[in-house]
């Protein structure tokens, strides 16, 4: 029972590796027969950054600001003739963001990026088809790295492919191995897989299993003098698809759990705020909250994202903190006072102008405010 279960769920993984790379070969593949474009540490550019050259790694360590970037030294080239990305990265730290990002030929200034969501990183494959933009011909092809000043990078290779069988199955397997810490959509829903994934892992598993089956219903067929259909082996087909699905799933629970450990362990509830999700919004308030001259200040919050809105709400707390749920986003001027704070939080159709000190937001008389504080998140003022 065992023997004919593990035959048939053989005969039909080989099955579905036949029918993804012969069924389903990538789009990109105008060009199977041109050379891929291999990294060169020597000749890649750096425009952001310090380098320093380890055999044919380039480590780069962030600017004063947290930021990198590098560009792959290639003229431009039809994106067409390259399916697939592979990069082999080593950062200092987890918090570093890595984007890849590319220019058109004949746009320059219309770049696409494409922000790497998966934390691990050394050996990556991606099909550039799922890459929204990846089309026509590209000029420039960069990596961008963001994090805290002085994090380093060592990039070991940052090449681009032609299409092949065997890269295809690299790619399925970056798919299936990576994982990414937690956001805020994971809270409430869970699709399996990456933006630049080709395969959902459930398509997968249900391919695995009906091939499975029919490579079984094939077994007893071909050797009905000896082999009899057994319910516990379709049983165990199915069992045996369900438990490597799982195992995917569970080995991104562990790397969670380990990256969550290492992020929140040991640190007070303040600590926790300004490394989590919120960390950026946690920020502003922090450097707020200490400048609010009165216990009983209001505080209007402004965003166009409903989420920044509550969230920011929610840390301003205990102060009298205003958003809205609905209708306009600030209250009618007649029922503003002096004293009264407004923060800001990117993206929002309100603005501070600092040379005229002035609220000002399209078809919305604007409002004469001063300046409390500012960062990238948003800028909270004080209404004169």
């Amino acid at each position: 029972m065992l023997r004919v279960a593990a035959i048939s769920l053989l005969l039909g993984a080989a099955a579905l590796i036949v029918g993804l790379t012969q069924f389903f070969p990538p789009q990109n593949t105008a060009g199977e027969k041109v050379s891929a474009i291999a990294w060169n540490a020597d000749t890649a550019m750096v425009t952001v950054g310090t380098p320093t050259f380890i055999d044919n790694a380039l480590q780069l360590e962030l600017d004063s600001s947290g930021a990198g970037m590098v560009t792959l030294a290639a003229g431009a080239f039809d994106a067409g003739n390259f399916a697939f990305l592979h990069l082999a990265l080593e950062q200092s730290a987890s918090t570093v963001g890595a984007s890849i990002l590319w220019t058109n030929a004949r746009n320059p200034q219309d770049s696409k990026s494409y922000t790497i969501e998966t934390s691990e990183r050394e050996a990556l494959w991606l099909s550039t088809e799922e890459l929204r933009g990846w089309s026509g011909e590209i000029d420039t092809v960069s990596l961008r790295f963001s994090g805290r000043a002085g994090d380093t990078v060592q990039i070991r290779d940052f090449s681009l492919f032609p299409a092949s069988a065997t890269r295809q199955l690299l790619a399925i397997k970056s798919d299936l191995m990576a994982y990414s810490p937690w956001n805020v959509a994971a809270m409430n829903t869970f699709t399996g897989a990456f933006n630049s994934a080709s395969f959902y892992p459930v398509v997968l598993a249900v391919a695995l299993l009906v091939l499975s089956l029919l490579a079984y219903g094939l077994l007893l067929l071909l050797l009905r003098t000896r082999l009899q259909f057994d319910p516990a082996v379709v049983v165990l087909i199915f069992f045996a698809s369900w438990l490597i699905l799982d195992m995917f799933w569970q080995r991104r629970l562990l790397h969670q759990l380990v990256d969550t450990h290492h992020l929140f362990a040991g640190k007070s509830t303040e600590e926790k705020l300004a490394v989590g999700p919120d960390a950026k919004l946690y920020s502003l308030v922090a450097h707020t909250k200490p400048l609010v001259e009165a216990a009983d200040a209001r505080v209007f919050v402004v965003s166009s994202d409903h989420y920044f809105r509550m969230r920011t709400a929610y840390h301003f707390l205990p102060l009298n903190t205003y958003w809205a749920n609905y209708g306009p986003a600030l209250p009618p001027k007649k029922s503003l006072r002096t004293g009264d704070y407004i923060a800001l939080i990117n993206p929002s159709q309100f603005s501070f102008d600092r040379q005229r000190n002035m609220v000002v937001a399209p078809q919305r008389q604007g409002l004469r405010a001063e300046l409390v504080f500012s960062d990238q998140t948003g800028t909270v003022v004080r209404l004169k």
